[in-house]
């Protein structure tokens, strides 16, 4: 059976992973971090005969996986995503957020990206033949990851050559007969979370940046002469990239990522959930995690259930108020190092829109007069990171496909 190829940015947050893997078509979701570990089944597999049904749907929220890898040192089968959530299992795995131990080290990460990467391998060949395949499926992967700033200065190298060190085998067990997964990394990428998001933010272009100038203007922020094409021409911007578990402080000077400016808080909206748990355990609103709570946030409620949801949301608000002043005091660091050369400060990440209302006047005191600084819509911010990990991948991929027939000539050349 020849190789499949896959190419995907995954951006693992320590609440979400946001992916966007390029194979026969292109697949973008969101899925929690977290996996649940079981020793046998929870349900009756689905039957073959329903597989296209199946991985048609929310498959990446419903994978039941085993790992035969140099990486996972449990060999119990996870499950991914909302199953995840739903199990009945006293073991569930999930970033840890206290200890400081990297986000590199910890076996979840390998997890989550290789058993993705495994789904969308079954997906695409269901897709493409109907049925799930007789045989085991090779692929080969290329991705692009991220790791918060600090952490990408320790652990980029050692991070990118442990997925490439060998193949990894992933079982995926959701139908009757199960279905094995052979993946080889040729090519990781590993970028500092926030900076990937500004990459994208220019390659979006300025479309994107007048969107964000109308909004900033719509919250009070004049910017008297200020165009789109300004904010997207600037070359010495400051982003804050509110995470679950951190957040990063990306700081581009001239048009070139400055590492030595930039920095990672650690601390995150993560950090607001854990502090909102006993408080609304007091409330009589207990949430057995802070992913449940982080899921139930993002829910619409019924009309039945929005004076509940108000009262979760103003707790959780109450934390949010003195995250919102930490970020700033870390800010102001930074801004004492950058802020005479900063033309422009932008806000993203899956807790930005949470912390708007606390955050965003707070840091118009901080900035020097006139410098914009612009939230970006909740509705992209969150996969800003995602979308620019991907851009990544596929230029390596692009230049990867354009150097093989120049290598093929060489190689005929030398043989003649």
């Amino acid at each position: 059976m020849s190789k499949i190829t896959i190419t995907g940015g995954v951006d693992v947050g320590n609440g979400y992973v946001k992916a966007a893997l390029r194979g026969d078509g292109l697949d973008k979701f969101d899925i929690p971090s977290g996996v649940a570990l079981i020793t046998s089944a929870s349900d009756l597999p689905t039957p073959d005969s329903a597989a296209l049904e199946t991985t048609s749907g929310e498959f990446f929220n419903e994978l039941d996986l085993q790992f035969n890898s140099p990486l996972v040192h449990a060999t119990h089968r996870h499950l991914f995503g909302k199953r995840a959530l739903r199990a009945q299992t006293p073991r569930f795995e999930e970033f840890d957020v206290v200890s400081g131990i990297s986000k590199a080290e910890q076996s979840l990460t390998k997890v989550l990206v290789m058993g993705l990467f495994a789904g969308k391998a079954l997906r695409d060949y269901v897709k493409k033949n109907g049925a799930l395949p007789q045989g085991q499926l090779d692929v080969e992967a290329r991705v692009a990851l991220a790791l918060p700033i600090d952490e990408y200065r320790e652990h980029r190298v050692v991070f990118a050559e442990s997925f490439k060190g060998g193949t990894h085998l992933v079982t995926v067990n959701n139908f009757e007969t199960p279905v094995s997964v052979r993946i080889e990394f040729v090519d990781v990428q590993v970028a500092a979370e926030g900076a990937s998001a500004q990459f994208a933010i220019r390659q979006l272009g300025v479309d994107l940046a007048n969107s964000m100038v109308e909004d900033v203007r719509a919250h009070g922020q004049a910017l008297e002469g200020v165009t789109g094409k300004d904010i997207h021409d600037a070359r010495s911007t400051v982003g804050i990239d509110i995470g679950e578990g951190t957040v990063n402080f990306p700081v581009y000077t001239d048009g070139k990522f400055n590492g030595d400016a930039s920095r990672t808080f650690n601390k995150g909206f993560g950090t607001v959930l854990n502090n909102a748990l006993t408080p609304l355990s007091r409330a009589k609103l207990a949430f057995n995690s802070r992913k449940s709570l982080a899921d139930y946030l993002l829910s619409t409620p019924s009309a039945l259930k929005r004076a509940e949801h108000a009262k979760v949301t103003a707790i959780v608000s109450e934390q949010s108020e003195l995250f919102s002043e930490q970020v700033v005091e870390e800010f102001r660091k930074i801004m004492a190092e950058v802020g005479r050369d900063t033309e422009v400060v932008y806000v993203f990440g899956g807790g930005s829109g949470s912390v708007r209302e606390m955050l965003h006047p707070r840091l118009l005191e901080v900035v020097p007069e006139g410098t914009p600084v612009l939230f970006l819509d909740t509705r992209y911010s969150r996969h800003l990171n995602r979308e620019g990990l991907l851009i990544a991948a596929d230029m390596v991929s692009e230049q990867a496909a354009a150097a093989a027939p120049a290598r093929g000539k060489k190689a005929a050349a030398v043989a003649a």
